[in-house]
């Protein structure tokens, strides 16, 4: 691995890191993990976020950091992406600091490390 992709994963781990204590911190990680039937299902919608099987901070919390910790671990590329605009319709403006842990990670993704 290279220097710069190096820490591109490094920024990237630690801002997933963050995302789920700033979940945490603001009450909306999931209670409740889902069913081994709901997170099947959810891998398998076609729906953007699997929202017809699973709210967003569920989806977040079992299907969107576990799979980006995977693709971390592989040392696989990490996908360019925009999470923010649809968490924006999801969640609560009132979830200002996970809305911008996730613009955070949108950021890393698309190659800003800044």
């Amino acid at each position: 691995m290279n220097q710069s992709k190096g820490m591109r994963y490094i920024a990237f781990k630690h801002a997933l890191e963050q995302l789920e204590i700033t979940m945490k911190e603001e009450g909306i990680w999931p209670s409740k993990t889902p069913s081994e039937q709901d997170l099947n299902r959810a891998m398998e919608s076609t729906v953007p976020f699997s929202v017809d099987c699973l709210t967003f901070e569920s989806w977040l919390a079992f299907i969107f950091i576990p799979k980006l910790r995977v693709l971390l671990s592989l040392e696989s590329p990490l996908p360019p992406m925009q999470i923010t605009p649809a968490a924006e319709v999801y969640l609560s403006s009132a979830k200002q600091r996970t809305l911008n842990q996730l613009q955070k990670i949108d950021n890393i993704a698309n190659g800003d490390i800044g």
